[in-house]
């Protein structure tokens, strides 16, 4: 069996991934089995994108001392192979934004937990959002707009009260920030295949900007949202974390 570990800086990560890669060696992503991460949440996001190139790699995290880890495992240095062979695999969908800048360039965005369009400045931003056949855009003025899928939906959406998803739904969540009225809105849970389309109003006056957890692009013109189709990445949940994280989704595994 091989595998590559990825490890938080923190000195108790770094103290994990000496021991660990010692006993079990240490291979290139793409030449692994297995993507095995110690730290917290964080550093098992920055490998779950990096498995977007490969798609057929899961990724085990593990949760080390001094580091937040809600979907991790608890960390064991012995019996590794036995918990990667036994663990059960969760699909997690891929966020997608098109984006459209000021003067005309184009990018694409990928995301496992959110997407955020934000006000850039101090002015609030305008935003024209329309669910692709579902009637006329909806004008706000607001901080901005979430969407999230159910891994991502117990952080910062849950913080702005965005519904929680069911992990495994084929849900997707959009939540308001600082909505002002008189704009009728409220947070909703959406089909996963849904597309959503975002036209910043008066963008020049009043910029936005994109953001995911590792990128952030200014200047936006529109966006289109959605779940990728042909993306997904592994997450490996071990019998004994299953429990405890399906419980914050509002179910059981």
């Amino acid at each position: 069996m091989k595998i590559s570990f990825r490890a938080s800086p923190k000195p108790g990560a770094q103290r994990a991934l000496h021991e660990l890669s010692t006993r079990y060696g240490q291979t290139p992503a793409a030449e692994a089995d297995f993507i095995v991460t110690l730290g917290g949440d964080g550093t098992a996001l920055e490998a779950l994108h990096e498995a977007l190139a490969m798609p057929a790699k899961p990724v085990f995290a593990m949760r080390t001392d001094g580091s937040v880890g809600s979907f991790c495992n608890s960390f064991r240095t012995h019996d590794l192979t036995d918990r990667l062979h036994a663990a059960s695999r969760v699909q997690l969908p891929v966020l997608q934004a098109e984006i459209e800048q000021a003067g005309g360039r184009s990018r694409v965005l990928f995301a496992i937990n959110e997407i955020v369009l934000e006000r850039q400045v101090f002015q609030q931003a305008g935003l024209s959002v329309a669910v692709r056949g579902k009637g006329d855009p909806m004008n706000i003025n607001g901080d901005g707009l979430v969407l999230t899928t159910p891994i991502g939906s117990t952080g910062y959406n849950r913080s702005r009260r965005g519904p929680l998803l069911p992990l495994g739904s084929s849900l997707l969540a959009l939540t308001g920030v600082a909505i002002r009225p008189p704009s009728v809105w409220s947070p909703a849970a959406l089909s996963d295949r849904e597309i959503l389309d975002v036209e910043v109003i008066e963008a020049v006056y009043r910029p936005v900007q994109i953001r995911t957890v590792f990128e952030t692009i200014p200047n936006i013109c529109r966006a289109r949202l959605f779940r990728s189709r042909d993306r997904t990445v592994a997450l490996l949940v071990d019998r004994e974390a299953q429990s405890r994280l399906c419980t914050p989704f509002g179910r059981q595994c």
